[in-house]
């Protein structure tokens, strides 16, 4: 390795050599200089984003002649992978030989859906790194082809799932591919044993008695699909709640366990229309109804505070403060309300008899 370079690493290279070095200003072979973009970027240096400028900024060309034989250590390979989307090149990346299973694993994150391909056939790697496999089928740009050759690998050559459950994925995939299901479903982690076993949720509850579950807008859920969340274990529905769909959001919202319910409520796709369902309903967690309390926007709606402040469950100090945004009709109705805490009840009538008396 060039000196220059070594010096960086050592942490001996001054100041403004240091800013030519890592842009790429100074007269050294170009390997020698990845090895140092390499360094700044992974040991996170305050150079870190200078060195990713300057690999931007590369040819294709001149990047394919450099990494040509054998590199050690192989952290340009991996920053390559991590931060260039050239098709070519990445393929030369991939199958180099210097490239080991611990870059694979740490690079599939970032690379484009086209190349995805490339790491699923180098069973060494999974072989040696099962993990990539799941980075592989979690990746967003994943297709389903791929997905099922996951299914398929597990199966016949980890041998990690029965013939079973390869089966019920695999028939997710194509329902996902097809339409029936949300997309979120084809992202679902391998089932995990769960630690203990959780009380029967409403979602089983409902199944067992075959009665339906409704969303927000009154619309059925279909039992089909129902069935098919409560065979999820813990993991897969924290996902679920966290990338699902509304019907796959209206189940998990009845789960009792509480990460799911908090990853129901963060979900990126949930509506106005669900989180004014959900601020009413009794068997929420205190921490689902205190995530609604602290949004801006959903704070801006009148339903979801009301929604809030009858709910028996919602904290006693967010009820309170909620309260004055609370119109006379409404708050009449809730000092009738049985339901709700009597300090409420209490406060809401205070309230009243105030405006009434002229005192508010």
């Amino acid at each position: 390795m060039h000196p220059l370079v070594e010096k960086f690493i050592a942490g001996q290279l001054p100041e403004a050599m240091t800013m030519s070095l890592v842009g790429g200003g100074l007269p050294i072979p170009l390997l020698d200089l990845l090895q140092a973009l390499s360094h700044a970027v992974f040991k996170e240096t305050p150079y870190a984003e200078k060195a990713k400028e300057t690999l931007a900024g590369m040819p294709e060309s001149l990047l394919s002649n450099a990494i040509l034989g054998p590199i050690e250590p192989p952290d340009p390979l991996g920053l390559i992978l991590m931060y260039r989307k050239d098709p070519g090149l990445l393929e030369t990346v991939l199958l180099h030989e210097s490239l080991r299973s611990d870059w694979m694993e740490r690079a599939i994150p970032f690379l484009p859906g086209s190349m995805l391909e490339i790491p699923l056939n180098n069973q060494v790697f999974w072989i040696e790194r099962p993990i990539i496999l799941d980075l592989i089928e979690q990746h967003s740009e994943a297709v389903y082809n791929v997905k099922r050759k996951i299914q398929e690998f597990r199966r016949d050559v980890l041998q990690q799932i029965s013939a079973e459950i390869a089966k019920d994925r695999l028939e997710i995939i194509d329902d996902v591919e097809t339409g029936k299901l949300d997309k979120a479903w084809a992202e679902l982690p391998i089932p995990a044993q769960n630690l203990e076993d959780e009380p029967e949720s409403e979602i089983a509850r409902s199944a067992r008695l075959l009665s339906p579950i409704l969303d927000d807008e009154g619309q059925e859920i279909s039992l089909s699909l129902t069935q098919r969340v409560m065979k999820l274990r813990t993991n897969q529905k924290i996902m679920l709640a966290q990338k699902g769909g509304k019907e796959e959001r209206t189940l998990l919202i009845r789960e009792s366990n509480r990460l799911i319910q908090t990853a129901v409520i963060r979900n990126g796709r949930i509506t106005e229309g669900e989180v004014s369902y959900i601020a009413q309903m009794r068997a929420v967690q205190q921490e689902v109804l205190r995530i609604i309390s602290m949004n801006r926007e959903w704070m801006k709606k009148y339903p979801i505070v009301r929604n809030l402040v009858q709910n028996p469950h919602t904290p006693i100090a967010i009820g309170l403060n909620l309260l004055k945004r609370i119109n006379d009709f409404d708050m009449k109705l809730m000092v009738k309300d049985r339901n709700m805490a009597e300090l409420l009840r209490r406060e809401a009538k205070r309230i009243i008899e105030n405006k009434r008396d002229g005192k508010a």
